[in-house]
């Protein structure tokens, strides 16, 4: 089953999101919050609906986006820290919370994932693949730190 998708899929778009302050703190400091995944995810999904063509969903839903032009097609953006990228539903990942594999493959091929690396911030990179290709690759939902080149390459 092919998802159709206004997006570029398996190309890397860089981004360098400038200066970033917040009231008397030193840009060093925001740039160290915003490396934080819990953090930059609010603001990233926010900035990614404006530059690219999908629609941000708000609420606790299990996606955070639909394609602009196939409303059917769901995107979940995922960051990638310095400790990796764990694309597995978030109610999967954390202390005493149990990972369901058959539950995980069926989410994941049903749609496309948005991978932003913050690691180098305020340089991002982002990436749209399928999750079936994810699947291939990372089974366990979990693309580790050393893939990040390779990943985003």
């Amino acid at each position: 089953m092919s998802i159709p998708t206004s997006i570029t899929l398996n190309t890397t778009f860089t981004h360098n999101l400038g200066v970033s302050s917040f009231g008397g703190l030193s840009t060093y400091e925001v740039n160290n919050i915003f490396k934080d995944g819990r953090v930059f995810s609010h603001f990233v999904e926010a900035w990614l609906g404006e530059q690219y063509p999908i629609i941000q969903v708000g609420g606790c839903k299990p996606y955070d986006f639909v394609d602009s032009i196939y409303n059917t097609t769901k995107y979940d953006e995922k960051t990638f820290t310095k400790r990796g990228c764990a694309f597995c539903p978030s109610n999967m990942l954390g202390q005493g919370r149990v990972f369901n594999s058959e539950v995980f493959q069926e989410k994941t091929a049903g749609m496309i994932f948005c991978i932003v690396s913050n690691v180098n911030f305020p340089e991002i990179k982002v990436r749209f693949v399928r999750g079936t290709d994810l699947l291939v690759s990372y089974p366990k939902g979990r693309i580790p730190i050393q893939d990040h080149v390779k990943f985003f390459g």
